[in-house]
């Protein structure tokens, strides 16, 4: 019985928690691929952390790559003289290069889920699309890296609810615990090369988009379950929704961070979509949407004093994307 040597690529929060998780569970880590914090600005990465001095303290070997692609001659000689023999992906938004997957002694395994079963909902941001299309469950599934996009056979699957009342950061939780679950049951007969994989349907598989910051502009005329998916789905560790308001002609850019829908019978008639209707002894706003209205409890950019009831919201001239083929 021959055990693998296990390295692991990120540079999220995910990363650290999987580590710890796999620590706990009595897996031992031999390298960790991650980048610094110069390559994590210029690639845009949402929620990057910095793991060096973590793995430090865990004695962990850690190597900076050079480039978030793996792809560049540099990357490519010191990895290839690392020997690995299994590559976990968690909080490393980029596919593995195919040289990469071909020195790999095992294999590349990473994790993918949406609300069905792969090849549904491949592609990005699968956790934040099923907030804004109010899913009610989610299948993370531990897959072997093909060099496709999420195209690989999968080893297994944990599924979680997605509840009224997660957002982005909950769901996180929720992906990375179905991930230490998922290493607990399938990594010892991964890393012994004892371990079974099944194709994804041979059906026509669907895809995400990317999302950019601008796709989380608040369009107000939308309903108030549209407004609170959208707003929770990109809250931390993502950009937060944006919307606009004018002062003494000066547009202001305000991003908020959470709310909940407040009330259907409790009516504003009197004013437009986008309206303050209220601003509350804390600093919470009430505004107007296209059908009710929303209480908005984390924001910022702007003053609830420089505030007044009535003052509106607006989308500054942005005109409305529409996501055409999303998967269902």
């Amino acid at each position: 019985m021959i055990t693998n040597s296990l390295a692991i690529a990120g540079c999220k929060h995910t990363t650290k928690d999987l580590i710890l998780g796999l620590l706990r569970l009595g897996f031992s880590i031999d390298l960790v691929i991650t980048i610094d914090s110069q390559t994590a600005e210029n690639q845009q990465v949402a929620g990057y952390y910095d793991l060096r001095d973590f793995l430090k303290e865990k004695q962990i070997r850690c190597y900076v790559a050079k480039t978030y692609s793996l792809k560049g001659q540099i990357d490519r000689e010191n990895i290839t003289g690392f020997g690995i023999g299994v590559l976990l992906c968690m909080g490393w938004q980029r596919l593995i290069p195919e040289w990469m997957l071909n020195i790999l002694k095992v294999g590349a395994f990473g994790m993918h889920g949406s609300n069905k079963p792969l090849p549904h909902g491949r592609g990005r941001s699968p956790l934040n699309w099923s907030l804004i299309q109010n899913k009610s469950m989610f299948f993370t599934h531990l897959f072997k890296y093909k060099p496709g996009v999420d195209d690989g056979d999968v080893v297994g699957y944990q599924l979680f609810d997605i509840t009224p009342f997660d957002d982005a950061h909950t769901l996180h939780f929720k992906n990375l615990i179905a991930m230490i679950k998922l290493c607990e049951k399938e990594l010892p007969g991964i890393l012994e090369n004892r371990f079974s994989t099944t194709p994804q349907k041979n059906v026509t598989p669907s895809f995400y988009p990317k999302r950019s910051e601008e796709d989380g502009v608040i369009f107000w005329n939308d309903s108030t379950l549209d407004i609170y998916n959208l707003i929770r789905a990109v809250t931390y560790p993502f950009p937060g929704a944006i919307t606009y308001t004018t002062l003494q002609h000066e547009t202001r850019t305000i991003k908020i961070w959470a709310a909940i829908p407040f009330d259907t019978h409790l009516r504003w008639d009197n004013l437009d979509a986008g309206q303050i209707c209220e601003i509350l002894y804390n600093g919470s706003l009430i505004v107007k949407t296209g059908d009710t209205s929303i209480l908005i409890t984390s924001y910022e950019g702007i003053l609830p004093q420089d505030l007044t009831i009535g003052e509106s919201f607006h989308s500054n001239k942005i005109i409305q994307k529409e996501w055409r083929d999303l998967p269902r």
